[in-house]
């Protein structure tokens, strides 16, 4: 009798805990940008059967958000669990002990910092007062920016005081409209959307540094969501590689699908275009990770540097990333 009471109040306490139902679903947060660099991204959230061949039953939420911070943060919080950020943040999250790593490779964009201003040639060219855009605090685009300073001033905090911080979509308006910003570092689709300008030109690029020799675009992913729910995590992974393949293999399929449901005036030609362009390609390899971190913590960005098994999950181990 003793032993049936005892079972009795143990089912009582789960009950009244709130056990999951079994029929309980997954649902995958799906943290992306704006761009190119992060369709890979949009199309695993937008055409579930990509994730539905490898987890029938899991849910997606698609979260869009503006800059490496805000989604570095969201899966650092756990409101997110994967998303879509360039390799910088993840590094930084890593270095101070945060449970974040690259989970997938996602995208290689070339980079272009743009003007309007006649009187400007070269970064060296810039007054006090002019501010350039660089998306958001620790981009690609402000290493970039650093890498400029070193060459140019001996230092990489040398031109730091230029720098603000706003989504592509609105340094472009700003840019355009000639207000509050001297230049826009600009990501496909917003190159050749500026290129089409009068006056626009080009003072600086991902391709004037050997250091600048790294992927752009990766999807980070936390301990939470890898360790704590392996099943999904790799579900994931794997539609996340489809997505990229068939991007790759079917660009034309791609483009239309994206023309159809990226916000936006870009046409299907459009997107097809910015896909062709060069510097543009979708991988699931990182490349270019342990490199970065070094230069990273070498003008002090972080207090150390990791190598690249430090700095990826295990299923990026022996996939032939750099």
């Amino acid at each position: 009798m003793r032993r049936l009471a005892i079972w009795l109040m143990a089912l009582v306490m789960t009950t009244a805990l709130g056990a999951a139902p079994s029929n309980a679903k997954d649902v995958l947060r799906v943290a992306a940008q704006y761009g190119l660099g992060y369709a890979p991204l949009f199309v695993l959230a937008k055409k579930p059967e990509f994730l539905k061949k490898y987890a029938p039953d899991a849910e997606i939420k698609m979260i869009q958000l503006a800059g490496g911070a805000a989604i570095r943060e969201a899966l650092l919080s756990d409101t997110a669990d994967i998303g879509g950020l360039a390799m910088l943040p993840v590094i930084q999250a890593w270095a101070k002990g945060a449970d974040l790593k690259i989970a997938l490779g996602l995208s290689e964009m070339p980079v272009k910092l743009i003007t309007w201003r006649p009187d400007l040639k070269s970064v060296k060219d810039l007054k006090p007062d002019d501010k350039v855009n660089v998306i958001s605090i620790g981009s690609p685009q402000t290493l970039i920016m650093k890498m400029a300073a070193i060459k140019y001033f001996g230092s990489p905090t040398a031109l730091d005081s230029h720098f603000v911080a706003m989504a592509h979509p609105d340094g472009v308006a700003a840019l355009i409209a000639k207000r509050g910003i001297a230049a826009h570092f600009a990501t496909p689709p917003y190159i050749r959307i500026l290129e089409k300008e009068p006056g626009m030109h080009v003072l600086l690029s991902n391709k004037d540094f050997a250091e600048a020799d790294f992927m752009l675009i990766a999807a980070g992913a936390g301990k939470r969501f890898v360790e704590g729910n392996p099943k999904l995590y790799a579900a994931t992974i794997s539609a996340l590689k489809d997505a990229i393949t068939w991007m790759n293999q079917k660009p034309e399929e791609a483009a239309a699908f994206l023309a159809a449901n990226q916000a936006g005036k870009l046409t299907a030609a459009d997107w097809l275009a910015e896909m062709k362009q060069p510097g543009v390609q979708f991988s699931p390899v990182p490349r270019g990770l342990a490199g970065l971190s070094k230069f990273m913590a070498d003008i002090k960005m972080t207090a150390k540097a990791g190598s690249y098994d430090d700095l990826t999950w295990p299923n990026l181990h022996g996939a032939g990333g750099t």
